[in-house]
């Protein structure tokens, strides 16, 4: 089967709660989400990046970076992300057979070859939907998700209940009945491991690895290196909860 695109498109706001506009925090000389956006287009198997943000006014700040870095941003609903995200594949006209690939916001450390490996999974076993997080075995902040655009539109179109919409994968999730799902899987299972952006100790946590390690030309295996080095780092916030977010919406959708 011929994939003509594969876009990468990156979810993120400055309306964060827990740590308010963490995707502008300074890490080493770039802000957070540049790292992210720099490390996802070392991606081979990408076509191109884009962001997607909200139409909120605190955004005009990710747009205006958005300008300075050479990339589409893409704005929508602040709260209903799978529209928002929909919005932005069907505004590059894709195929249905084309590739989205969803990174959020809050992954500096995400791994380019990880993401390929992804990617190359979906087009390999001409599935629907691959990820690295069906069964989580990565370190949390590593995550990738693929999809295509086909998948994408369904969801849209057949997603209802208010986490569904929140978080834009759920549906396709739930339903393995109607799409051919996939996960990418680690030899090892790493899933304790955290390196996602959320809280102030997630920060103090990433920008010790990235000030500790001192270029940006380093992948998963090198942090892990760097970490047996300095295992002290892990304390740091290894107390906080995985997808703690996605757990509260669900709470909130069946109490």
């Amino acid at each position: 089967m011929l994939f003509l695109k594969t876009i990468a498109i990156v979810q993120a706001r400055t309306g964060s709660t827990r740590l308010p506009s963490k995707v502008l925090l300074p890490l080493g000389e770039k802000f957070s989400i540049q790292w992210v956006i720099d490390r996802i287009k070392k991606c081979k198997e990408i076509d191109s990046v884009l962001l997607a943000t909200t139409t909120h006014k605190s955004d005009d700040a990710l747009e205006s970076l958005c300008k300075d870095m050479g990339i589409v941003c893409f704005r929508g609903s602040e709260n209903d992300v799978l529209d928002r995200y929909y919005s932005t594949a069907k505004f590059f006209n894709l195929g249905s057979n084309d590739i989205v690939v969803r990174i959020t916001g809050d992954c500096p450390l995400i791994d380019p070859e990880i993401c390929g490996n992804v990617i190359s999974l979906i087009k390999s076993k001409d599935l629907d939907y691959v990820s690295n997080t069906v069964t989580c075995t990565f370190p949390d902040g590593l995550d990738c998700e693929a999809m295509k655009f086909g998948t994408l539109e369904k969801s849209w179109q057949q997603a209802k209940l208010k986490y569904e919409r929140e978080h834009v994968t759920q549906y396709i999730l739930r339903h393995p009945e109607l799409f051919k799902i996939g996960n990418y899987t680690h030899v090892e299972d790493l899933s304790a491991l955290r390196w996602t952006l959320d809280t102030p100790e997630d920060y103090q946590f990433i920008k010790a690895v990235i000030e500790g390690i001192g270029n940006e030309h380093f992948d998963m295996k090198d942090i892990l290196n760097f970490l047996e080095k300095h295992p002290e780092l892990h304390n740091i916030n290894s107390s906080i909860i995985r997808n703690e977010g996605l757990i509260k919406s669900m709470q909130e959708e069946n109490p």
